[in-house]
């Protein structure tokens, strides 16, 4: 398999975060959209497999890849003012430059000012409740919605895959072309300006790897460090009108997480099948993420 990295633009806020199995179910109704669930099986019944044939990471700001979770120390004695503010500082770092693990046939030029700090803000907009026999607005009745802006424009997001650049390139435009998430049909999520795929080489050559996303575990990995979160999500596509939306809630580990592991790997985690109650249709859900091989030289105040 093959380690891609393919740059788009993001032209609109988010409700929905740039998450790798989120973005992997896109692709998955994309190629249901254009080419029938006759393919999409086939697809799964790869995914399924020991070789799967596309596992896809989160989003990151352009030239960037997530922050490994650092390794934990014990404090020592009282802090001083200048130090309590370097930890705060330090907590904030979200993302590294990706040529600190990785090697691009066109390197990419980092501002050195970078922070590393998350580049998504979030922004509450409030709404007026709709009578909707009367088609009027209620006098009580706001209400408030969160959406997240982007201070960059271009994203990277990063593709493990046995098939053919140009196939790559299709499956993701596919994914965004009706924009992505949440309200994608009142603009939110809109992906434009998407880059043909860079293959990518891994400079690095330890037992040590880092999750470029979420994933569920696995026996194949030790000395597991990671946040966790839980995916309660709901269905998209043509089963949003008629199924229940909601899928079985399911606790992965975050992007950046770090593990060690005896063999050599490129990706971790499985394909999840069966989250939903429906008999009718095998619901699948991204389980897996590439990863990469890191050198930790970091410490988690």
């Amino acid at each position: 398999m093959t380690l891609y990295r393919i740059r788009f633009e993001l032209n609109s806020s988010l409700i929905t975060p740039l998450k790798g199995d989120t973005i992997w179910g896109h692709i998955v109704w994309g190629i249901a959209n254009h080419e029938g669930n006759k393919e999409v099986e086939n697809f799964l019944e790869q995914e399924k497999s020991g070789s799967p044939a596309l596992i896809v990471s989160s989003a990151f700001p352009a030239g960037m890849v997530c922050r490994p979770l650092p390794l934990p120390k014990e404090r020592e004695g009282n802090l001083s003012k200048e130090a309590y503010s370097k930890i705060k500082i330090d907590k904030k770092k979200k993302y590294v430059p990706a040529s600190k693990y990785l090697e691009f046939d066109t390197p990419d030029k980092i501002d050195k000012k970078q922070t590393g700090e998350d580049q998504m803000k979030n922004v509450e907009i409030m709404h007026n409740r709709i009578d909707r026999i009367t088609n009027t607005v209620l006098k009580t009745g706001l209400y408030s919605t969160e959406e997240k802006w982007s201070k960059a424009s271009k994203w990277d997001i990063y593709i493990l895959s046995s098939l053919d650049s140009d196939r790559i390139k299709q499956l993701v435009e596919w994914a965004f072309e009706n924009g992505y998430g949440a309200d994608a049909s009142i603009g939110k999520g809109k992906i434009t300006n998407i880059e043909k795929p860079e293959k990518v080489k891994t400079t690095i050559k330890n037992n040590t790897y880092m999750a470029l996303g979420p994933f569920v575990g696995s026996d194949s990995i030790e000395n597991l460090r990671a946040d966790i979160f839980v995916r309660f999500g709901k269905l998209g596509g043509a089963f949003a009108s008629g199924l229940s939306p909601h899928k079985k809630p399911v606790v992965l580990y975050d992007e950046g997480a770090v593990f060690e592991c005896d063999t050599s790997i490129e990706y971790t985690g499985r394909l999840l099948e069966k989250m939903h109650g429906t008999e009718e249709f095998n619901i699948c859900q991204s389980g897996f993420a590439p990863v990469i091989p890191v050198v930790i030289d970091e410490e988690l105040p």
